[in-house]
């Protein structure tokens, strides 16, 4: 799957296709793309419901439960990827924990320069030839690195950082979603870091403003609502996948972090369409 790549074009066609199909919320083993060009609709991710207008982002990590509901008028196009498509700069982007999955643009050179991209990775991935593979992953390459700074001036809350923070940072959250399920100590990371947890602390202090231990507590509960909210598995059931033997200890974080029990926030919130989400 790492491998995966393919273009397609949203037009009024593909729209009423995808309508009529009943779609419900899913997830996906491979990273997404939109790049909405004109009209809108409604995205879901993980529960939190956003109207879009165009032009607009919208960039879906693997993993991430979404829903993209588009209006008849929406155009633009879907690029799907796997992890061999994305260069070490830009695996930051699809951090489950500060990815931005909603981006609004403005119809400017860069929303200009990014539409033209994109037409040329939709001409030259729909061929679909191995040959093609090396220049389709510069050009993803180049298509992210035009927003790269506007994301990252929106996932570090316009604080001020150093480069060498922003990279350990980057470095973290890679090994955070990579091992958050059953690895909770600051320690382990920063061993994988071959940094101190004093260095690693002070980098996520100012890109953040949170400490490590913070993060990975975080990313453990976002996880932990995406179950809730999109599986039947039972609390018990959750609390383990998530390295967590003991119901109360798991609830009562849970609570800390976001105001609710898991069973109150599972009971609270609906999905636009009944049932799991699917895995595609």
């Amino acid at each position: 799957m790492d491998t995966f790549f393919d273009v397609w074009p949203i037009s009024n066609p593909s729209n009423q296709q995808w309508l009529l199909g009943g779609p419900v919320p899913h997830r996906h083993r491979f990273h997404q793309v939109f790049l909405i060009t004109e009209g809108g609709g409604t995205h879901w991710v993980d529960g939190v419901e956003r109207k879009i207008k165009a032009p607009w982002l919208m960039l879906v990590a693997k993993g991430k439960t979404h829903l993209y509901l588009p209006d008849m008028d929406a155009r633009g196009w879907i690029i799907d990827f796997g992890d061999e498509f994305l260069d070490k700069e830009s695996t930051w982007l699809f951090s489950h924990f500060v990815a931005f999955s909603d981006l609004p643009l403005g119809k400017d050179d860069l929303f200009d320069q990014a539409s033209s991209l994109a037409r040329i990775i939709w001409d030259i991935g729909k061929i679909k030839r191995d040959e093609s593979r090396p220049a389709l992953r510069h050009l993803l390459s180049a298509f992210l690195h035009l927003f790269e700074a506007r994301i990252r001036e929106l996932a570090t809350r316009n604080q001020p950082h150093r480069a060498s923070d922003f990279q350990l940072f980057q470095a973290f959250l890679r090994q955070l979603d990579a091992s958050f399920s059953t690895e909770k100590e600051v320690d382990f990371y920063s061993r994988q870091l071959r940094c101190t947890p004093r260095r690693l602390s002070a980098a996520c202090k100012v890109v953040l403003g949170r400490t490590p231990q913070h993060i990975i507590i975080e990313r453990c509960m976002l996880e932990a609502k995406r179950l809730l909210l999109h599986s039947d598995l039972g609390i018990q059931q959750i609390a383990a996948s998530l390295g967590c033997e003991d119901q109360s200890n798991f609830t009562k974080t849970f609570r800390k972090v976001t105001g609710e029990t898991p069973s109150g926030f599972r009971k609270s919130r609906t999905l636009p369409y009944p049932g799991p989400a699917v895995v595609q």
